[in-house]
């Protein structure tokens, strides 16, 4: 017999011919294997750029930490984020931030809706207040009771602001004239005053007009010659008389010499003269003349 050799137990090689009609089912069944891993992977990395994409809520202005009724007291407390910022409770009570931007209310309080609002500069918001009840609505008013005994008179208040002015009224009818009452006695005559200082000197008037020369009176009888006089000093007048003996169809004109002042001035017809400093005159024209006194002062 012809010897054999055991080449042991072999797999079964697969035919090239077979090859082809497996290596579709592989490959589909490569990629059914490795879907899940993949989209695992893909909803990993689009879970990532979603958190990284989505925007962090925006800081509030006015945080509120508390709001609550506790021991008959309002305790309310948050921060504004600066120190030194005025918060406003129900536009009423006020208190400032501290330097870390914190604020703190706690007093005896209760807003009506238990809903209060906080203001801080231009921005606000609304808290609500735990542990609170809003007000019911309001009851039917009961029955009037009996009137108590009336008390006693309180102090009087101060007096109050004067009021505007009102409008005058009409004016009114006018009244019955009245009875004329006794005549009083004269008074004693009063004592004389003390008399008055001099008043000032007017001013001097205008010459009046030359009057007539009077009647030549008796002669009378011859005196006793008188002694033999001293020689007197030459004295020059005090008064010097000026004439301007007609006048031209623009008037005429008197004046007094150097030293001297015109006392007066007429004019002989056509009014007054018209006086031109201390010691010059004129008259108007058709004056007949005019007659001045000049003076030494």
């Amino acid at each position: 017999m012809p010897t054999t050799r055991d080449l042991g137990a072999r797999k079964p090689a697969i035919s090239r011919a077979v090859w082809p009609t497996l290596s579709p089912i592989l490959i589909a069944l490569g990629l059914v294997l490795a879907g899940p891993a993949a989209a695992q992977s893909q909803g990993e990395t689009q879970s990532r750029a979603a958190r990284a994409k989505t925007p962090s809520p925006p800081v509030q202005p006015i945080q509120i930490w508390d709001a609550r009724i506790e021991g008959g007291d309002l305790r309310m407390s948050g921060s504004v984020g600066k120190s030194g910022v005025t918060v406003t409770l129900d536009d009423d009570i006020s208190v400032l931030s501290d330097r870390r931007g914190r604020f703190e209310f706690r007093l005896p309080y209760r807003p009506a809706t238990c809903v209060a609002m906080v203001k801080a500069g231009e921005n606000e918001r609304e808290a609500v207040v735990a542990n609170c009840a809003p007000e019911g609505p309001a009851g039917k008013a009961g029955e009037q009771g009996p009137a108590g005994p009336q008390g006693s008179a309180g102090l009087q208040g101060p007096p109050g602001a004067a009021g505007p002015k009102g409008d005058p009224g009409p004016k009114g009818e006018q009244g019955a004239k009245g009875e004329q009452g006794l005549k009083g006695e004269t008074g004693p005559k009063g004592e004389a005053g003390l008399a008055g200082p001099p008043g000032a000197p007017g001013p001097k008037g205008d010459q009046g007009l030359k009057g007539e020369p009077g009647s030549k009176g008796e002669r009378g009888p011859k005196g006793d010659p008188g002694s033999k006089g001293e020689t007197a000093a030459t004295v020059s007048a005090p008064f010097r008389v000026v004439r301007a003996r007609a006048c031209t169809d623009s008037g005429c004109t008197l004046s007094c010499d150097a030293g001297e002042v015109l006392a007066s001035a007429t004019c002989q017809t056509g009014g007054s003269a018209t006086l031109d400093g201390d010691a010059k005159a004129s008259c108007a024209a058709g004056s007949s003349g005019m007659v001045g006194i000049c003076a030494r002062p």
